[in-house]
């Protein structure tokens, strides 16, 4: 590949990654940037390189094809039969507590196919959780008083 097709993109821990000019196309963020800048790296503050890595992953694979569109909402937390296997494999191959900065950073590229893979993941681990449970998961401190807490679970959701 001819190195005038890649171009530098440095996360926030300044690590430096490369990536085709045709990849990038499908992050608004890193176009504009390289519209904008040709002959400039990109460096991304706000991006961790473990992240970064990810969604470059995710550019190579795409470049060529349109990521497949997800339903919404899900039907089930089984992502398998709802997700290409590309997809399935990725997203599975990511943590659950690497998923929040994955989907910030998938945000902030303005990768719309990232995020909304990444919030498949996330919704997919709420969905049939009970309410401590998910708290529990998603570190969500309940701020409400014992006596709110009561008066709510009167009325069940079902």
């Amino acid at each position: 590949m001819d190195d005038n097709n890649l171009k530098k993109i440095i996360s926030k821990e300044g690590e430096e990654f490369y990536l085709d000019v045709k990849s990038l196309e499908l992050s608004k963020f890193l176009k504009d940037f390289h519209n904008d800048f040709p002959d400039k790296d990109i460096p991304l503050n706000e991006v961790d390189s473990k992240s970064l890595k990810k969604i470059i992953e995710y550019l190579k694979h795409y470049t060529d094809e349109k990521p497949k569109e997800i339903p919404k909402p899900l039907s089930s937390g089984d992502l398998k039969p709802v997700l290409s296997e590309f997809d399935y494999n990725f997203i599975t191959s990511v943590s659950f507590p690497d998923c929040v900065p994955l989907v910030n950073a998938a945000n902030y590229l303005d990768i719309p196919g990232l995020c909304d893979l990444v919030c498949a993941r996330l919704a997919s681990e709420m969905l049939n959780c009970e309410v401590e449970e998910a708290r529990e998961k998603f570190s969500i401190e309940c701020d409400m008083t014992p006596e709110e807490v009561e008066e709510i679970e009167k009325y069940p959701l079902d």
